[in-house]
Parts: structure tokens; sequence; C-alpha cells
């Protein structure tokens, strides 16, 4: 095995140095580009920021150790990224339809303790995550819920209800939101469908189909109140 191959490929001991400069000039680079797109935070980040962001980061990772690669054509093609998305930026203030059409829109997920046909609809839509935002915003159920908006950037903003007025919803803690049941009920208790969220009161015994969306896959539900 060539050791010297191994460790720089076809290049030679010089050009490390020149990797150092490169990457010092395209961090400058970068960290200017994202001081000129604003202070966010990568929560805070729509689509189309994440965009811009990992297209900077391509740009200035080939000008760091790709020899072909000019310093100059690295640097103007980081400027154009800037350019195109303060271009962009102007124009998302300007147009409700264009906003709409580069960085999507809220998504009512829940009202009232139940899931929104936006949800039910929609068989692409992973909760794991989602239920995440929202165990980390003290909800327990469901039916603790009066909104839930899963936003543009990916947070969860969530409308809880008042204490008296909590209902049954169902369950989303970890040890309770993978059991499933879809042929028995095994004891007398709350069951909530897990596709929109109605909950109701069974009898150990046959599964049901749900009276609002009409499948037949349950989990546990809840009535407990905020503590």
């Amino acid at each position: 095995m060539d050791i010297k191959e191994f460790l720089l490929g076809a290049e030679d001991w010089p050009f490390m140095l020149e990797i150092v400069l490169r990457c010092f000039i395209s961090f400058v680079v970068v960290l200017i580009a994202l001081r000129l797109t604003g202070k966010k935070g990568v929560g805070q980040l729509t689509v189309f920021e994440l965009v811009i962001i990992l297209t900077l980061g391509s740009a200035a990772g080939d000008m760091g150790f790709y020899k072909d690669v000019g310093v100059l054509s690295a640097v103007l093609t980081i400027v154009s990224i800037i350019i195109f998305y303060k271009l962009i930026t102007y124009l998302l203030l300007k147009s409700d339809k264009f906003e709409r059409l580069v960085e999507g829109k809220p998504v009512l997920i829940i009202e009232n303790g139940l899931y929104t046909d936006a949800v039910v609809q929609n068989e692409n839509i992973s909760f794991d995550e989602f239920f995440m935002e929202l165990r980390l915003a003290g909800i327990e159920h469901l039916g603790q819920i009066k909104y839930a908006i899963l936003e543009v950037n990916g947070d969860v903003s969530v409308f809880k209800v008042p204490n008296e007025k909590v209902k049954p919803g169902l369950h989303i803690l970890p040890d309770k939101v993978k059991t499933f049941y879809t042929e028995r009920f095994p004891a007398d208790g709350l069951y909530a469908c897990t596709y929109c969220g109605t909950t109701v009161y069974q009898m150990a015994g046959e599964i049901k189909r749900c009276s609002n969306c009409g499948t037949s896959k349950w989990s546990e539900g809840s009535d407990s109140q905020w503590v």
C-alpha cells in the first residue's frame, strides 16, 4: 500500500497548506454571508432558508479541498447565492402566493383534541417528532389541546385548553403511543382512534370501527387534567 497516496490521494504536501488557506477564506466568506441573511437558529430556518445554507456549505466545501475549483469562482458563487436570497426574500414580502409557493404554510394539526382533515387524509405524516414537541410543551394527551399548528419552520405551536375543559384524548406518552389494538380491547377503559383521535369508553372485547373515520386501529386514551 502506498502510504502517500493513501494520505494525500493525487495531491502533494504543499497543497495541504493551500487547503488551510482555502478553508479559512471559505469560512470567512460563509460567515459574512450568514450574517447578511440575518440571525436565526437552526430551529427557526424554513425549508427555503435551509436550502440556502446547504448550498452555501457545498460551495464553500468545494473551494476548500478541490484544487481545480478557483477561490474567485467559489466566492462569486456564494455572493450570487446571497443576492438570489435577498431577491427572493423581497418577493416573499411582496406576494403571499409566492410566499406559500416557496415556504409553504402553517398546517392546523389538532383542533379541540382531534386530528384535522389535513392529518386524517395524509398518511405520510410522521408523528414521532410531532408528539415529542407536544410532550415538551407539557401535553400528556390530545384532549388537553385546543389547537396545535405545525409551522413552516417545523416548530409546533400549542394552544392548551383550561383545566376544567380538558376532555379525553389520545395518549401520547412514549410507552402508550406505540401500543395499538386492532382485534380486541384487552380491558374496559378509554381508547382513542389513532387516525382521528376520537376517544370513547369501550368494554373488553372485539374491536369496533371508529364512528368518526371508520377505521379500527386504537390506542389508549386518557382523561388526565393538568398537574
